[in-house]
């Protein structure tokens, strides 16, 4: 009889912590499943990273000759484009020059022409 009073009294109190432990149990689950997920991604990634690796040093090698090669070509086409300057400027003068020439024969021409 005392045992019987003792379950029925503390039956729902058993029954609630047999609930929250079943809860406790399904949330760890998911936890787990989840971070074992996010496990397998890393490793996928860090094989991904591993395989691209060598192809990325490859590229920065590429690209530090690609810098080596342009600071040896700009004095180059600094200097062309110098000289291009310089050739259209000298134009401009031989242009100038042959204009004052005849204007200056012009005036000339007319003066003793009245």
């Amino acid at each position: 009889m005392i045992i019987q009073k003792w379950v029925e009294k503390y039956m729902v109190f058993y029954i609630l912590i047999s609930i929250v432990f079943i809860a406790e149990l399904i949330i760890t689950y998911a936890i787990l499943s989840s971070l074992y997920k996010v496990n397998k991604s890393l490793v996928e990634y860090n094989s991904l990273i591993s395989e691209l690796k060598p192809k990325i040093g490859e590229l920065f090698k590429i690209g530090t000759k690609i810098s080596e090669q342009m600071i040896e070509l700009a004095p180059i086409v600094v200097e062309n484009i110098r000289s291009m300057v310089m050739n259209m400027i000298i134009g401009q003068l031989k242009s100038a020059l042959a204009g004052l020439t005849f204007w200056l024969v012009k005036t000339e021409v007319e003066k003793h022409a009245k």
